[in-house]
């Protein structure tokens, strides 16, 4: 081969190339030279070490990118930059190309962003696999592409599977299901990592001398006012970006987000629940001053009974707050009755109260006076401020929670799209538009609230006075 560059890995990029684990990961900022990394790995250590342990000599691995354009004008680049006198079948999509020592290497380069691309993906026969900038690709589709491993060739002995990414919200099951060798500045994981899977997190600034030297500097001043870009992208922290227009703009994690664990005032605790669906969320806030409202914890879960739901909730609350006094409010919907087997009728309301004993009052279900009644907390001064271990409602307010997008229109939805951090953020607005109780004046339009009086712009007509 002709025009070869030299390679010389970075300390976390070398570390990553002499794991011995099947299953490894690349977390870090942009620039961060990641990319460069998985494509020595996948084109050339790894059909070199398959060939000089197994003696095989023929290896074919896929290269999986959300989105073609991304593929086209990144990944795919790279790997012409770095094996140029590859063969290129433009209209598949593929590589070939021949290694020292005949090893035959061939890389099909695939999107998965549309129905049809994932169909494709039920007839590989593959060595391994690498998922560049895996947190955009749905987990189904990478535990399907796992199943296409180890085939070719046939009964092949080991599988290898790459992933690389900007970093992942702490919430990610990239963020748990590895093994980080260099720990990620932000929680530890609560899960345990999955079996050989290994992860490498790179510090920030690590490929300056790769860099043009005001690489960073230029991206911190033209992403100032977007300060969650920088942690991420910049400062290489677990973050989380929008994929439509976000419902709260006036969220800001340092003013919103305790930077301690928030303490009990031993007075009154509320609690707000989404207890309508088969993914209950729960909340628990309480009221230290007149006009402040501090949401103590959250209680999630992506599949659960209600009942089962509400007796994990009763229960860690009497051990984190013994001796409080709750009042409980929830979805307006978590009263509608459904049939038993024993063809009585019942509702995730009267479940909670005969089984658990917790007795809900039905909240507003204008998704308006929700919405309003959280904006009046995040606009007051110490109006809200969340502990740092509700990381799914923090999450949503900084980009999960959003209006979703009408194809590729720029035109939103009017209601937020139904998602992890949505029902947190229900539960939520379902205690804090009874607690707030704004009353609106039409003239001044102000916002009186226990005592407290600011002035707000907007119509605020949809929302019921004096609740």
């Amino acid at each position: 081969m002709t025009d070869i560059k030299t390679y010389t890995p970075l300390p976390t990029l070398r570390l990553f190339h002499e794991s011995p684990a099947q299953h490894r990961a690349i977390v870090g900022p942009v620039g961060s030279g990641k990319t460069v990394a998985a494509t020595m790995e996948v084109c050339y250590y790894l059909p070199v070490f398959l060939a000089a342990q197994y003696n095989i000599k023929k290896t074919r691995w896929a290269i999986i990118r959300n989105s073609y354009p991304e593929l086209r004008d990144t990944t795919m680049r790279s790997v012409k930059d770095w094996f140029p006198d590859c063969e290129h079948k433009v209209q598949a999509n593929e590589f070939y190309y021949v290694l020292p020592g005949g090893i035959k290497v061939e890389l099909w380069f695939r999107s998965c962003d549309r129905p049809e691309d994932v169909k494709k993906f039920r007839s590989m026969e593959l060595t391994g696999v690498w998922f560049e900038e895996s947190i955009e690709i749905k987990e189904e589709v990478k535990l399907l592409i796992d199943t296409r491993l180890k085939r070719l060739p046939p009964a092949c002995p080991v599988k290898f599977s790459i992933e690389t990414t900007n970093p992942p919200d702490i919430e990610n099951p990239l963020y748990y299901k590895y093994k980080w060798h260099t720990l990620p500045p932000g929680p530890m994981p609560e899960k345990e990592p999955l079996a050989n899977h290994e992860g490498f997190w790179q510090p920030p600034d690590e490929n300056l001398v790769n860099l043009d030297k005001n690489y960073y500097m230029n991206l911190r001043e033209r992403y100032r006012d977007n300060p969650d870009w920088v942690d991420m992208y910049i400062e290489g922290k677990p973050g989380l970006m929008a994929t439509g227009r976000l419902v709260f703009n006036n969220f800001k994690r340092e003013a919103h987000v305790s930077h301690e664990t928030l303490k009990w005032s031993n007075g009154p605790l509320y609690r707000g629940w989404d207890n309508s669906g088969n993914c209950p969320a729960a909340v628990v806030v309480q009221c230290p001053t007149a006009g402040s409202i501090q949401v103590l914890r959250e209680y999630c879960t992506d599949k659960m009974g209600i009942v089962d739901f509400t007796r994990w909730v009763v229960a860690d609350c009497e051990l984190r707050w013994p001796g409080a006094s709750y009042t409980d409010y929830a979805d307006p919907a978590g009263e509608h009755q459904y049939s038993t087997k024993s063809g009585d009728f019942t509702s995730n309301a009267e479940l909670q109260l005969q089984e658990c004993r917790v007795q809900t009052i039905a909240s507003e279900q204008n998704w308006t006076a929700r919405k309003e009644a959280v904006e009046t907390s995040l606009r007051l001064i110490d109006g809200l401020l969340i502990d740092p271990s509700c990381h799914r409602l923090v999450n949503g307010f900084i980009a999960g929670y959003t209006y979703p997008e009408i194809g590729g229109t720029g035109i939103f939805r009017d209601k937020p799209l139904k998602n992890r951090f949505s029902h947190p953020h229900d539960a939520l607005q379902y205690v804090l538009v009874k607690l707030t109780r704004p009353t609106y004046a039409k003239a001044e339009n102000p916002i009186y609230w226990e005592g407290r009086q600011q002035y707000a712009d907007g119509d605020y007509n949809e929302l019921e006075v004096g609740r």
